[in-house]
């Protein structure tokens, strides 16, 4: 029996794996060991944590992943809850490519709570650029998103149609946003969570919104990598997920399209990880 988490910044996918028709599936808050001071409390997981303790393999793939560190961080943490099985922790981009590609190559982006972008050889990741965090990063992913939002909202530059919906639906002032984002664990799931506002309007400010932002991921982490003109371009992600028509026209612009735009890998990552030996 092995387990397999797939976690972003503000949720992860576990999947307790006894056979190809024996799975058992648990949600619970996002594991990053880069941004996160204390990392999940399982205890608050009993039955999950139960399986954790009879597991042979867990294949933890996840946000923040990013130096030897991380990895030490979610090794500890694992096996503080006993577990003492085989380990292999990899970043959140090897489980996108995994779980699009399998054995085959193509560009493969990341749209969610962050964003990120890699070439992908079938094997391996050969190409990528560097993603510096939420502050500096994250290109049309939902931090980049809230960032716009709060910034057009502080800043007054919102319309007001879209402004009286906003201070309907949430409650935010400078100080609390500080609090959150500066001095707390967890600031990029935070501003990451007002991008649910553009579920909540419509309109030119929202579609140019998007579509600017989704210019500047296709610009700097697709259209950057020469492979473009040749692989499959491949999504993961609710971002990309719940703004699809956004991200098709944007791409459209470019002459390019999406092969394929799946929200949660850990479906294919069961697959992969069945008919698949891993040996890293």
């Amino acid at each position: 029996m092995f387990i397999v988490v797939e976690s972003g910044s503000t949720k992860a996918d576990w999947v307790v794996v006894n056979g190809p028709e024996s799975n058992v599936f648990y949600k619970t808050n996002g594991i990053n060991p880069a941004t996160q001071i204390e990392l999940l409390d399982l205890h608050s997981h009993p039955e999950l944590l139960s399986e954790i303790g009879k597991a042979t393999s867990i294949y933890f793939y996840g946000a923040g992943i990013i130096d030897p560190v991380s990895t030490a961080r979610v090794t500890n943490w694992l096996n503080a809850y006993g577990f003492s099985g085989k380990l292999i922790v990899a970043e959140d981009m090897i489980a996108a490519a995994r779980a699009c590609c399998g054995e085959e190559e193509g560009i493969v982006c990341i749209l969610g709570t962050g964003s990120n972008s890699c070439v992908y050889d079938g094997q391996s990741v050969t190409k990528s650029i560097p993603t510096l965090g939420y502050i500096f990063s994250d290109e049309g992913g939902g931090t980049n998103f809230g960032k716009e939002i709060l910034k057009a909202y502080f800043y007054e530059t919102m319309p007001e149609k879209e402004r009286a919906i906003f201070i309907q639906n949430f409650t935010v002032t400078k100080e609390v946003l500080i609090e959150k984002v500066y001095r707390s664990s967890g600031g990029n799931r935070y501003v990451a969570s007002f991008a649910q506002f553009l579920v909540l309007i419509d309109g030119p400010w929202k579609t140019d919104l998007i579509k600017k932002l989704f210019r500047e991921f296709v610009e700097l982490r697709i259209l950057s990598y020469p492979e473009h003109k040749t692989h499959k371009i491949k999504f993961v992600g609710s971002i990309a997920h719940y703004h699809r028509t956004y991200l098709e026209e944007v791409l459209a612009e470019y002459d390019l399209k999406a092969d394929e735009i799946i929200q949660q890998p850990i479906y294919k990552l069961i697959d992969f990880h069945l008919k698949n030996s891993i040996n890293e």
